[in-house]
């Protein structure tokens, strides 16, 4: 089959080459506008009982659906006084319906008299502007928005999650640019190092670059029938380099063997196809399997770069499988043209030598890498996860300078409490006499709760110490001077009169009016710890678990609940997925290597590899380390997105050495029959293109450290150390060693199954 591929692109060389070059030329068009067509968010799963809540609350009552804040600061005003409010409302001054028809309410402390939208120290406030349209909507108006800022003596930080992801959006082309400009010039130079020829070292970075572009024009296609993430492009590109180079090297190594070795170019690009190419096709599955399980999950941001990687994955093979081998027929031997130096086709005596030592010293070999890889990965027992926010933007981003001002002198519990709604059938109110019963004494049951600090409703306010005490103190609001002669002492602010009063009375007539509607009521419970803690989110379970009072249906909504929603998501999934990957690479392996033990070992020592990249990022991410040197600010925290990511993705990337490892090993076993032999041959063979190829990689991964986003930079981080320590210590020390202590058992499976398996491209 492979063969066939091979005769066949050789053939009608011109015209693939032709093919490549008019899909490359769309693509590039296309591919200019796809920022445009990307969505920020997507880390909600909209069948989640938080997602849910959100979308009932917002029925209910009328609630706006996204928000943008606005932090002002100022280093000598207060933030209660005249002239800060009068400063916040000139810069608000613009932010009307007549400008932004889709603007529900602008609140701050001034308009809706709420403390908690001033800052503890007093100099800043918050003012939050919300909208009755989706997230994505407002992300797409952000650069209008801002130009509606008045400048004002006041410092103002956009932040909350529409000015989050367009931030990150500029950022994510920004980076684009700078991974590509790191990436290309040094690939091209460890590949004039690996060949010594600056045809063949071209040739890799050409055909993995169209590869990454016709996939970037692909999915500007693909983003108009569905949403992508903003990370997709990153992704896509990150993934595309490296194994597009990946196995380009593969194959160009191989042809200039066939060539030193004698062969005609059209045999050698028969032969290359047939025998390199049947490596990266297995490769590129193992791969895909791997994303696969991102594509599972219902989480845009997740599913958009499983497809995105595996579509790049799809287009780098096929571009080894045709274009590839177009281009060496048209070159021929001059793939070898343009010398810097000489490097022959074949491997030296270093890497012969090398095998030697490692067949002769098995068991101190095995038990030496096995012990560094743990030294890696021990971290990883202390790892902590957080969903991705503002913390994965730069130090100097706005929106995570806003943040940061927030949480330091806000109350983020008090901003960001756990949203519970109460609804049941009919239009009555819960303030009627045969409902406000039923309200209060859950309102009680919801105080009562451990971890809860306070619960703010319309039957929870201070001296509410009953249903009836609930109809008087409503009472008194609606008909102030029926109760004047002798209001109860529960309430002795309604005692108050002038200004202060009816700013109370004001307060809490917007809490009525923004928590209650016929047949519905929302509590809003402010936990004792901040809102993404795991405290706060065990406190949004366990009301989320509680039973509703009779005949009314209870959502529970908010950060901590979504938060929980969405790692319970993320988490309870990923072992199946694990599983899902596990097996139908072992598969793959099985069908390529006709065995029943290397599969089982290849799966083994990737998750080892893996295991000491996730120890890597625990100790530069979460622990700080390096800091100074990949340009970012811990959070104590590593992103909750990035262990998933990274076992999707750099499993099958790294798996990429085991295959071309194990299938020259193969390919000497059924020519000789000797273990010792064919690991040897195989390892001599292959040494330097799979570490030459894991370089390029490293070199990929590590340019994604240059980035702003910390989510791209740990999987940079994570996919350079899974691959870097996979091609050094494991795939030339380890798994040599390994099967030099199996012997023939290496190649063993039962007859039954042998019979079974069919023969791909063998």
């Amino acid at each position: 089959m492979f063969a066939a591929i091979g005769r066949f692109s050789y053939k009608h060389r011109r015209s693939v080459l032709a093919v490549w070059v008019t899909a490359f030329a769309i693509a590039l068009v296309a591919s200019t506008q796809l920022h445009k067509e990307l969505k920020g968010g997507g880390f909600a799963d909209p069948t989640s009982l938080s997602q849910v809540a959100a979308t009932e609350i917002q029925s209910k009552l009328k609630m706006g659906v996204s928000n943008v804040s606005i932090v002002f600061t100022s280093p000598t005003l207060d933030a209660r006084g005249a002239e800060f409010q009068a400063l916040e409302s000139m810069a608000l001054a613009k932010m009307t319906r007549a400008d932004l028809p889709d603007l529900a309410a602008v609140e701050t402390a001034a308009t809706i008299g709420d403390s908690s939208l001033i800052s503890r120290d007093y100099h800043a406030a918050l003012a939050v502007l919300v909208f009755n349209v989706p997230m994505a909507q407002v992300q797409g108006e952000m650069p209008h928005i801002r130009t509606l800022l008045v400048p004002t003596a006041l410092t103002a930080y956009f932040t909350g999650e529409p000015a989050l992801y367009s931030e990150m959006e500029m950022l994510s082309q920004h980076d684009l640019r700078v991974a590509e400009a790191y990436t290309l010039p040094i690939a091209l130079l460890v590949l004039l190092l690996i060949f010594g020829s600056a045809t063949a070292a071209a040739l890799p970075v050409v055909t993995g670059g169209m590869a990454v572009t016709v996939t970037l024009g692909s999915l500007w296609g693909l983003a108009h029938a569905a949403n992508f993430s903003i990370f997709v492009m990153n992704t896509a590109t990150l993934l595309g380099l490296a194994v597009g180079i990946d196995y380009a090297l593969l194959m160009v190594g191989r042809f200039r063997e066939e060539l030193a070795a004698g062969e005609p170019v059209a045999r050698a690009v028969e032969t290359t196809v047939a025998r390199a190419g049947r490596s990266i096709f297995f490769s590129g599955l193992a791969v895909i399997v791997g994303l696969c399980g991102l594509i599972s999950y219902p989480y845009m941001s997740l599913r958009s770069m499983g497809i995105g990687g595996a579509v790049v994955v799809l287009f780098s093979v096929t571009s080894a499988l045709t274009l590839l081998p177009a281009l060496l027929g048209l070159l021929g031997q001059r793939v070898n043209s343009l010398h810097i130096f000489y490097r022959p086709g074949r491997q030296g005596r270093f890497w012969r030598r090398w095998s030697d030592w490692v067949m002769a010293h098995p068991i101190r070999v095995l038990v030496g890498t096995v012990a560094v890889v743990l030294l890696f990965a021990w971290p990883v027992v202390r790892m902590t996860l957080e969903i991705p926010s503002e913390a994965s933007m730069p130090p100097g981003s706005e929106a995570r300078r806003g943040y940061e001002i927030l949480r330091a002198q806000f109350d983020p519990a008090a901003l960001s409490p756990v949203e519970v709604l109460l609804t049941w059938p009919g239009d009555s109110s819960p303030l009627a006499a045969g409902t406000v019963q039923r309200v209060y004494d859950f309102g009680q049951q919801l105080k009562a709760l451990p971890g809860v600090r306070d619960v703010q409703s319309v039957v929870t306010l201070q001296g509410m110490s009953s249903p009836p005490a609930v109809t008087r103190f409503w009472t008194l609001i609606d008909h102030p001077r029926a109760g004047a002669v002798s209001p109860p002492p529960a309430f002795p602010f309604l005692l108050l009169t002038g200004a202060f009063g009816e700013q109370m009375r004001h307060s809490v007539e917007l809490l009525r009016s923004a928590t209650t509607a016929p047949g519905a009521v929302m509590f809003r419970v402010v936990p004792a710890s901040a809102p993404t803690s795991a405290s706060a989110q065990r406190l949004a379970h366990a009301i989320q678990l509680r039973p509703a009072p009779p005949g009314m249906q209870l959502y529970v909504g908010g950060v901590s609940a979504g938060l929980r929603d969405y790692l319970h998501g993320l988490f309870s999934r990923f072992p199946w997925i694990i599983a899902f990957v596990l097996l139908v690479t072992y598969i793959v392996l099985m069908l390529l290597l006709r065995s029943v033990l290397l599969p089982l070992k290849a799966v083994v020592v990737n998750l080892l590899s893996l295991l000491a990249s996730y120890g890597a990022l625990v100790w530069v991410f979460q622990f700080g380390h390096l800091q100074w040197l990949f340009h970012f600010k811990s959070s104590g925290s590593v992103d909750a997105d990035i262990p998933i990511l990274l076992f999707c993705t750099a499993f099958g990337v790294s798996m990429d050495y085991e295959v071309f490892l194990l299938s020259r090993m193969r390919e000497a076993w059924l020519q000789s029959g000797d273990n010792q032999w064919s690991v040897g041959f195989g390892l001599a063979s292959t040494g330097r293109i799979v570490t030459s190829a894991a370089l390029i990689v490293a070199v990929v991964g590590a340019s994604f450290t240059l980035t702003s986003v910390i989510i791209t930079k740990a999987l940079g981080v994570g996919i350079a150390v899974a691959v870097a320590l996979d091609a050094t210590m494991i795939r030339i020390l380890m798994v040599p060693a390994a099967m030099r202590l199996l012997g023939r058992w290496c190649w063993w499976a039962p007859a039954w199954l042998e019979r079974r398996l069919p023969h791909i491209g063998e």
